[in-house]
């Protein structure tokens, strides 16, 4: 599975604006807390996973969220 393929289009479903790339921060994309957190709960229904709260607070961009979720799809 292509979890940035996932994640962007996940992030194209809450309205993310311009250019989307792994270094692309959820704030330039106008992409607000709740939109994110909301985004984060859809992805762990479909890969199967939970991301503990300390990660949560460390995601600024898309790459974050892809080690987070690679991390977690290893162990």
């Amino acid at each position: 599975m292509n979890y940035y393929e996932e994640i962007k289009n996940a992030l194209v479903k809450k309205g993310a604006k311009g250019s989307i790339s792994k270094d692309t921060t959820f704030k330039s994309m106008e992409i607000d807390s709740l939109d994110l957190m909301d985004m984060i709960i859809s992805l762990e229904n479909k890969l199967d996973i939970a991301i503990p709260d300390d990660d949560l607070v460390s995601l600024k961009n898309i790459n974050d969220v892809l080690n987070v979720i690679e991390k977690l799809k290893n162990e």
